[in-house]
C-alpha cells in the first residue's frame, strides 16, 4: 500500500531501523516529585538508519484536557493525527477564542480501543493479525530503554544493528 506521502506500509513501520536516541526530561510541573524519580516532561529524538529524524514531547501538565497528537512531516507532504478539542465549535469573545476539549483518554481514544478489540477477537479467531505485532511493540520499547538511559546518562544512546541497547 502507498499512501498520499508516498510511505509504503503502515505507519508504525517506515522502513527505516531508529539507531540513536537522545532525551531530556525533568520534573517540572511538579518538582516535589523528582526524587522519587517522576519526570513529568520530556522531549526525545530518535535518529534512523536513513537519515529521519523523529521527535517526541511529554508532559504530565495538560491542564486544558487529554492531549494527544501525532504529526509526521516529509518532503512529500504531511499527516496529522489528534486533537485536544472536543469537537469542532469554537466559543469566541473579547478574551478570545474557547473550546472544548476532551478530558479523558478514553473519550478520545473510544473508537480506537473498539477497533483494537475487534482485531484483537479477530487475529484470536484465526485471522490475520492486522496492525502492530510483537516486533513493533519490542521496537518501541527498546527506544523507550533507549530514553530512559539517555536522561540518566545526558548523552545520546546508540542502538544496536538488531535494534536492541548498543
Amino acid at each position: 500500500m502507498r499512501d498520499s506521502l508516498g510511505l509504503s506500509g503502515n505507519l508504525w513501520r517506515l522502513g527505516a531501523r531508529p539507531v540513536e536516541v537522545f532525551a531530556v526530561a525533568d520534573a517540572l510541573a511538579y518538582p516535589e516529585f523528582k526524587e522519587a524519580g517522576l519526570l513529568d516532561t520530556a522531549v526525545v529524538t530518535v535518529r534512523y538508519d536513513n537519515g529521519a529524524i523523529a521527535t517526541a514531547e511529554a508532559s504530565f501538565s495538560a491542564a486544558y484536557g487529554y492531549d494527544v497528537r501525532g504529526e509526521i512531516f516529509g518532503s512529500a507532504g504531511m499527516v496529522t493525527a489528534g486533537d485536544a478539542r472536543e469537537h469542532s465549535a469554537r466559543h469566541y469573545t473579547a478574551a478570545g477564542e474557547a473550546s472544548a476539549t476532551t478530558r479523558l483518554n478514553i473519550d478520545l481514544f473510544h473508537q480506537a480501543y473498539t477497533d483494537e478489540l475487534v482485531s484483537f477477537a479477530a487475529a484470536a479467531r484465526g485471522g490475520e493479525v492486522a496492525g502492530a505485532r510483537g516486533e513493533d511493540a519490542r521496537a518501541a520499547l527498546v527506544i523507550a530503554l533507549a530514553s530512559v538511559a539517555s536522561v540518566q546518562e545526558r548523552r545520546p544512546v546508540a542502538l544496536a544493528a538488531d535494534g536492541s541497547l548498543a
